[in-house]
């Protein structure tokens, strides 16, 4: 439910692409400590923020299979990709003035805490944010789908994915001209359109809870900021 101050709770969804910059891959400080920037504008706005991020910059599942990994295995890689993307976006939200934890779906040694609910609630109402890796700890789940769930579990009022792109078209609007921007849609109409601006089972876990997702830019300035804040920008989902 949004407030007159915009969303109190909020889920941020990253791709692990957006970490590397103009880079082929890896980690590119600037862009890194730039996304930092952001998040803690929209915490120093009052917002308690929950972040997920993806691991395609370091490895994905899906292209496990070209360096001779079955897929199930590349699954597992890619949720350990994303723990090291939560640790470098953890201390790059500290280094920007802002509290920060991170937790992981599983195990990983002494690095970083193993998700536990009731801690993360409290992290997040202590004015932390909080930075969830590991996808959902299982394989055959993409992080769009783990979002949705930490989105649930945080009682989050919003979910944000930000994107490379404006929000949601009605195609590539990278390869086609004519691709049709929307300005809000139903969950019912991505599904039934296929739309590929997350995965099927997100969507149909936001629509399902009533939690309304933004699709934004993530590259705009102050855009993860005005969205929390409630303003219009991207794509509303609802």
């Amino acid at each position: 439910m949004r407030t007159p101050g915009g969303y109190r709770r909020g889920l941020l969804k990253i791709s692990g692409e957006a970490l590397s910059g103009d880079r082929a891959y890896g980690l590119d400080h600037g862009t890194v400590a730039w996304i930092a920037g952001e998040i803690a504008r929209g915490h120093r706005q009052g917002h308690e923020i929950g972040v997920v991020v993806g691991g395609g910059n370091i490895l994905r599942g899906v292209d496990s299979e070209s360096i001779g990994v079955p897929r199930m295995v590349g699954d597992h890689m890619g949720m350990i990709a994303t723990v090291l993307n939560a640790m470098a976006l953890k201390w790059a939200v500290i280094a920007a003035g802002v509290s920060a934890r991170a937790m992981a779906a599983f195990p990983v040694g002494n690095f970083i805490e193993v998700f536990d609910l009731e801690k993360a609630l409290d992290y997040l109402s202590g004015g932390s944010v909080l930075i969830f890796a590991g996808g959902t700890g299982n394989p055959c789940f993409t992080t769009d789908s783990a979002a949705s769930l930490r989105a649930v579990e945080m009682g989050a009022q919003v979910m944000i994915k930000a994107t490379q792109a404006r929000g949601v078209f009605d195609k590539d609007p990278n390869k086609c001209s004519d691709a049709t921007f929307f300005e809000s849609i139903t969950p019912e109409d991505v599904l039934a359109r296929r739309l590929a601006v997350m995965d099927a089972a997100s969507v149909e876990i936001l629509g399902r809870k009533k939690i309304p997702c933004v699709v934004l830019d993530l590259h705009v300035e102050g855009n993860i900021a005005r969205a929390l804040a409630g303003e219009r920008v991207g794509t509303l989902i609802a």
